[in-house]
């Protein structure tokens, strides 16, 4: 049974959504594992005995979820917080966390057609702002869903749908899933590092990039090549 990782964001409880989608994947032979986060749980109290949202808690339960590396599918509702907290927050929040990500990035509301113009002129204060939050929106391809209708069967649609990712985003990907302190690289000259590292350098950009690129290529050459009738 093939295996996807999400994680939801809400501050009302998709419980029985999930459920219901979890059940129909696993017709289709897909196992849904995820978390669901809720921000109003993400609080500290205040001298006054008030509760307030804290940001870093969230950050932090976020970063504590154990197959956060080999996520598939991040989602989140737009309006989380009033004034506070938006979903666009939590893109930027994953993103900061998982700077390579390239996997699916969903964000549903009920007025979703009005996302778009919130976060430019709402949520941007200023030009240079703006401009943030537009290389925010184009860092990665997201999905915006409408919260009400068929939302369980686009959301499923996602979720089962392979990323399009090139070559070299999607072997990254594979190889920082490995993060385990026995399996080392084979390839002469990077020996010393994890292969999680060798994911994470192979989607850096500068020169050392490029060589490492070089070298992975002609280990691949090496190895899925063969002479004819030679042995």
């Amino acid at each position: 049974m093939e295996l996807r990782h999400l994680i939801l964001i809400d501050e009302q409880s998709q419980k029985d959504r999930l459920e219901r989608i979890s059940k129909s994947l696993e017709r289709d032979g897909i196992q849904l594992i995820y978390e669901e986060i809720n921000p109003n749980d993400c609080s500290i109290r205040q001298e006054n005995g008030d509760l307030k949202f804290d940001k870093d808690t969230l950050r932090d339960k976020l970063k504590s979820i154990k197959f956060l590396s080999h996520l598939d599918v991040f989602a989140t509702d737009y309006n989380l917080i009033d004034n506070e907290l938006k979903g666009i927050d939590l893109i930027a929040m994953l993103y900061d966390l998982l700077p390579y990500y390239r996997n699916q990035v969903v964000m549903y509301s009920a007025q979703i057609k009005d996302v778009i113009n919130d976060i430019i002129t709402k949520r941007a204060i200023g030009f240079e702002q703006q401009v943030e939050m537009l290389r925010l929106l184009a860092q990665n391809e997201i999905n915006y869903l409408s919260s009400e209708g068929e939302f369980e069967i686009n959301f499923k649609k996602l979720i089962v749908k392979e990323p399009d990712m090139t070559i070299d985003a999607r072997l990254a990907d594979s190889l920082r899933a490995i993060d385990n302190e026995k399996f080392k690289c084979s390839i002469p000259g990077y020996s010393d590092k994890k292969i999680s590292e060798i994911g994470e350098l192979l989607l850096a950009r500068g020169a050392k990039t490029i060589v490492l690129k070089k070298s992975i290529t002609d280990h691949i050459i090496a190895n899925i090549t063969a002479i004819q009738y030679y042995e």
